[in-house]
């Protein structure tokens, strides 16, 4: 039997333009007719956004209150933005200790997986690119039966949290989504070396023992710490992330590649 599956993505109003518009367009064209996209917004629904029945827009603000709380408690602290809790703030920070630029993804996909109507909940950063036709089937071959979450991992650190599905029937859910918002509530993700949601998925997946109920997408695929898991995963057959400075050239580049992937995408790449 086949799972009921949804997309979920959120992204920063000032960065529609440069990559999230790109991605609806090409989650329109590329995914299956029967996955819809949940996209959490903030301020006001892009006017030139894809008119599609399968996109469903959701106040991100409006729904979690919660988040609203943390935002507004720690949009002045250092340590909340950039910089970790006892460090030199005159210093440069790092986006491992960005809570506050973080909370927004974690708290969409906490009230997405816990308000959902679809079997499998797909978390989907708002920087990537669907480049090809995306099968039904190779999205639910991604997540074995009765596991918690699939994800991207790398060696040696946390996973790549670009794209994680989560399994919404799974019977430590609800525990698992209220201890991530707990870690802000609380703040107690600063007690933690970094601050960044995927940095408090593992924590969490760890914390729960759920690692052994979890299926690793990039498992037997050769990659080395740093290197770029997404394009080089399964994944990378139907879909590019542009992380970092690739969103400027609008795709990955030629060095970026170790795995190769037999499709138009990835021809004559520099």
């Amino acid at each position: 039997m086949s799972s009921s599956i949804s997309v979920i993505t959120t992204f920063p109003p000032n960065k529609w333009e440069q990559y999230a518009k790109k991605m609806l367009e090409t989650f329109v064209e590329q995914w299956p007719s029967t996955i819809n996209l949940k996209v959490y917004f903030e301020g006001t629904i892009p006017s030139d956004a894809p008119q599609s029945n399968r996109i469903e827009w959701i106040d991100l603000l409006a729904v979690n209150p919660d988040l609203v709380t943390f935002r507004d408690k720690h949009k002045d602290n250092p340590f909340a933005n950039g910089h970790k809790v006892g460090t030199n703030v005159t210093k440069k920070g790092s986006f491992l200790w960005e809570a506050v630029r973080f909370s927004h993804k974690s708290f969409c996909v906490s009230h997405a997986t816990l308000n959902s109507s679809t079997d499998l909940i797909v978390w989907l950063d708002a920087d990537v690119v669907t480049h090809s036709a995306v099968p039904t089937e190779f999205v639910e071959s991604l997540l074995p039966k009765d596991f918690f979450t699939a994800y991207l991992g790398r060696q040696k650190i946390y996973p790549e949290c670009g794209f994680v599905i989560y399994n919404t029937k799974h019977p430590k859910l609800k525990t698992f989504m209220d201890d991530w918002q707990k870690l802000y509530n609380d703040d107690l993700l600063f007690e933690l070396d970094e601050y960044h949601d995927s940095f408090l998925f593992w924590h969490l997946l760890n914390k729960h023992d759920l690692v052994k109920d979890s299926f690793n997408i990039s498992e037997g695929h050769p990659h080395r710490p740093g290197v770029h898991v997404f394009i080089n995963s399964p994944l990378g057959k139907y879909m590019d992330h542009l992380k970092g400075s690739r969103k400027k050239q609008g795709r990955s580049k030629a060095t970026d590649i170790y795995i190769k992937h037999d499709n138009e995408y990835w021809k004559n790449l520099k």
